[in-house]
C-alpha cells in the first residue's frame, strides 16, 4: 500500500512542497509508490517568467497597519523565496445586517464573510483590512433571480463547483472561469433572514447564471482584503484579494509556484505615466515593493523596477522602496539626485544576521553583510535610509533583534521599524513544512511562542494586532525594540517627509497653443 512522501526540499528554494492553490477544485496528495527513493535529491526548478498584461500600476488602500495609501509592485511573485475587483456599487453585506457600496467602504469596517466549519461553509463577521481600487475591462454577470454584477475579468465568484473567474483571459489556459451551467453560492436579491451569523450557506434563490457579457469599455473597480478571505457582494460569495496567498487566485500553488512561476507587469512605465497624467490624480507618495520585492533577480533582465524610477524621476514624484536586495545599490545615480529634494526614502529588511539561516529561510536573497552594505552605501550618497526588521521569527531570529538594529546604525539607518511573523491563508502550512524540514527541534517551540502572540491562533487578522502581537512576550518585544532604538539613536518607524510640492504631472497627446504665445 502506497503512503504519503516526505517532502524533498528543492536546491535554492525556500517552500518545501508546491500545495494546491485554495480555490482549485481538485486536490492532489503525492504517495511513494516504491519506484524510486524517498531520499533522492530533485533536480533545481527553472524560473518561468511571463507578461502580465496589467491595465493599471499603482494600487490604492486605506489600511490603518499601512503608512502609505499608494503602492507598485512591479512583480507578481517572487523569486527570493521567502488585484480584483467589482463594480463600487456592489452592495457588500454589513455584520450588522445592513449593507453598504463597496466604494465606500473602509479598512475597520464589520462585514460579513463565511468560514468552512466541519462540512459546512457558515456566515461569520469579519473585518475589511484593506480597500483598493483600479481601472480595468468591466463584465456583466446576470443571474435567474435578477441579481446582476459588473466585475473585472480576473475577479472570482464561489460556485457549487468551487471559486472560478469570470474569464478566463486571452492565452490563459486550464483556469476555471464562469459558465452558463454555473450556480453562485449565497442567498442572491432576497435574504429572508434578519442575521446570518454562524447559518449554513445555503438558499432557495435562483442563482443560476443565465448571462456573461463583457461591456467593452474599462472603469474605476475596487476590491478589499478581508479577515475570512471573501465577503458578500450583491447576496454572493465573492473573493478577497491579496504576496503568495494571491498566487492562488491564478489557479498556481503559493509554495515552490510562487517562487518559479513569476509575471512582471507589462509596460509599466507607459501605464504609470498615464496614471500620473490623469486629471483626477492627486499626488501622494508611492511605495514600490509593498508586496513582493522590487529588487528580485528578474529585475537585471526585465528592468521593471527601473523603467518605474525614471517615470518618478522625471516627473519628480515622491516614493520610497522597501527591499531585501543589494541591487538597489544599482540604481543610487536616480535615487541620489531625488534624495537631494526629499523626494525618496529607502528601507532595508534585514531578517537574521546569521548567514546559515539566511540560506533556508532566505534562499536567493542578499546576504545579511550584503544588505548592511547596501544601507552604508545609500546612506554615503545621501539617501535617507532605514532598516526594516522583519519578520521576526520567535526563538528563532527574535534574540538577534537588538544585533540586527546596532549593526544597521553602524552603516548609516537612520530609523527602523519591525513585523512579527504572519502567516495568514496557506502561509501556515508552508511555514510548519519548513519549520519541520530545517529546525525540527525548535518546530513546536516556534508555533507555541507564535500562537501565544496570536490569540492561540496562527494568524490574527485585526487591526493594531496583526503587525506586533498581543500578550506578555509580544510586549516584552516591543519595550526591547523601544529601548534599543532610544539607546542607539534610530528613529521608531518611518517618519520620513516626502516633498510633494515638485510635482509636474505628464503632459500625454497634442498640446493646447497657448493664447499668448508669441508667433
Amino acid at each position: 500500500m502506497s503512503s504519503p512522501t516526505r517532502p524533498t526540499v528543492r536546491t535554492g528554494r525556500g517552500a518545501v512542497s508546491n500545495p494546491t492553490g485554495r480555490f482549485e477544485a481538485t486536490r492532489s496528495e503525492a504517495v511513494d509508490d516504491g519506484w524510486g527513493s524517498l531520499d533522492e535529491e530533485l533536480p533545481p526548478l527553472a524560473t518561468i517568467v511571463q507578461p502580465e498584461p496589467a491595465r493599471s500600476i499603482i494600487s490604492r488602500n486605506d489600511s490603518p497597519d499601512i503608512s502609505f495609501d499608494q503602492s507598485i509592485n512591479p512583480y507578481r511573485g517572487c523569486e527570493h523565496g521567502c488585484i480584483y475587483c467589482l463594480d463600487g456599487d456592489t452592495r457588500i453585506l454589513m455584520a450588522d445586517g445592513s449593507d453598504k457600496r463597496l466604494s465606500e467602504l473602509v479598512a475597520g469596517d464589520q462585514i460579513c464573510g463565511t468560514e468552512k466549519r466541519g462540512h459546512y461553509r457558515r456566515y461569520v463577521p469579519t473585518q475589511v483590512l484593506a480597500h483598493w481600487r483600479t481601472v480595468k475591462p468591466v463584465y456583466r454577470i446576470a443571474l435567474a433571480d435578477g441579481t446582476e454584477l459588473r466585475a473585472s475579468g480576473d475577479h472570482r465568484f464561489l460556485t457549487e463547483r468551487g471559486w472560478k473567474l469570470v474569464s478566463r483571459g486571452e492565452g490563459v489556459r486550464q483556469r476555471p472561469c464562469l459558465t452558463l451551467n454555473d450556480t453562485l453560492m449565497g442567498f442572491g436579491a432576497t435574504r429572508g433572514v434578519s442575521s446570518l451569523e454562524a447559518r449554513a450557506v445555503e438558499s432557495s434563490a435562483s442563482l443560476e447564471i443565465v448571462e456573461i457579457e463583457p461591456l467593452g469599455h474599462e472603469a474605476e473597480l475596487f476590491d478589499i482584503t478581508t479577515g475570512t478571505g471573501d465577503f458578500i457582494a450583491n447576496g454572493v460569495i465573492s473573493h478577497n484579494c491579496y504576496a503568495r496567498p494571491s498566487h492562488a487566485y491564478l489557479n498556481l500553488s503559493p509554495g515552490l509556484d510562487f517562487e518559479t512561476r513569476l509575471f512582471y507587469k507589462q509596460d509599466a512605465a507607459r501605464l504609470l505615466e498615464q496614471e500620473l497624467a490623469a486629471p483626477r490624480y492627486r499626488c501622494s507618495p508611492i511605495t514600490i515593493g509593498a508586496n513582493t520585492d522590487p529588487y528580485q533577480p528578474i529585475e537585471r533582465e526585465y528592468r521593471v523596477t527601473r523603467s518605474i524610477i525614471e517615470v518618478l524621476a522625471k516627473h519628480r514624484h515622491p516614493f520610497s522602496i522597501i527591499t531585501k536586495s543589494a541591487m538597489i545599490e544599482r540604481d543610487i545615480d536616480l535615487l541620489a539626485p531625488l534624495a537631494a529634494d526629499n523626494l525618496v526614502y529607502a528601507l532595508i529588511s534585514v531578517t537574521t544576521l546569521s548567514n546559515e539561516l539566511k540560506r533556508t529561510l532566505e534562499p536567493r536573497t542578499a546576504s545579511p553583510a550584503a544588505r548592511l552594505r547596501a544601507i552604508r552605501n545609500l546612506h554615503e550618497a545621501g539617501i535617507p535610509v532605514g532598516v526594516m526588521v522583519a519578520p521576526i521569527i520567535p526563538v528563532l531570529t527574535d534574540a538577534e533583534l537588538e544585533r540586527i538594529l546596532a549593526a544597521a546604525v553602524a552603516s548609516g539607518a537612520r530609523s527602523a521599524a519591525y513585523v512579527l511573523l504572519r502567516l495568514p491563508h496557506e502561509l501556515k502550512d508552508l511555514f510548519r513544512e519548513w519549520l519541520d524540514h530545517n529546525e525540527p527541534l525548535k518546530a513546536k517551540h516556534v508555533m507555541s511562542r507564535l500562537q501565544a502572540m496570536r490569540g492561540g491562533r496562527d494568524n490574527d487578522p485585526r487591526f493594531g494586532a496583526r503587525q506586533r502581537g498581543e500578550g506578555e512576550y509580544a510586549e516584552l518585544l516591543a519595550r526591547r525594540f523601544a529601548t534599543a532604538c532610544a539607546r542607539l539613536g534610530l528613529e521608531q518607524r518611518e517618519r520620513f517627509s516626502h516633498n510633494l510640492t515638485l510635482f509636474r504631472p505628464p503632459v500625454l497627446g497634442p498640446q493646447q497653443m497657448s493664447l499668448l504665445q508669441d508667433d
